[in-house]
């Protein structure tokens, strides 16, 4: 009985284990996507910039800042959980509670949560980007101002 246990156990911690390394893949994506989006803001700021769009581009500044700091925070909450998977695997450590499972509901809905947060701050990006095209299209469609019809005063 004691080795059916400990197998099963060894499988649900294995399992865990993957489980854990998938969602640092998907913190090392959020990574890219965001250096992508910070190159793309600051694209965005080395072009004109009209009056209008500066409180969007303040508002996405601090997303993205915010979004930064939580995948740093929880990349971190995400290696320290793998070293203590692998204790448990390993059989150095042996207590297992029902916290384990608390705690991967609680990573779970985080990463959800900035996966989120990613893709509003993509949108609002890509939109604030089009929007200044369209301006600048705008004005290079202006052209050069052509000379008036002048009409004789009698």
């Amino acid at each position: 009985m004691k080795t059916l246990i400990d197998s099963t156990l060894s499988s649900e911690l294995q399992e865990l284990y993957l489980e854990n390394k998938e969602w640092l893949s998907d913190i090392l994506f959020l990574e890219d996507e965001m250096f992508f989006l910070n190159r793309l803001s600051k694209r965005i700021l080395a072009g004109e910039v009209n009056r209008e769009s500066l409180p969007q581009i303040a508002k996405n500044s601090a997303a993205l800042n915010l979004i930064l700091e939580r995948r740093k925070l929880l990349k971190n909450v995400l290696l320290s959980r793998k070293r203590q998977i692998e204790q448990l695997l390993a059989g150095s450590t042996v207590t297992i509670g029902l916290e384990l499972i608390e705690e991967d509901a609680a990573i779970l809905r985080v990463i959800k949560s900035l996966l989120l947060a990613e893709k509003v701050l993509k949108d609002a990006l890509f939109a604030l980007v089009k929007r200044q095209n369209l301006l600048k299209q705008r004005v290079n469609n202006a052209g050069p101002l052509k000379k008036a019809n002048r009409y004789p005063i009698y």
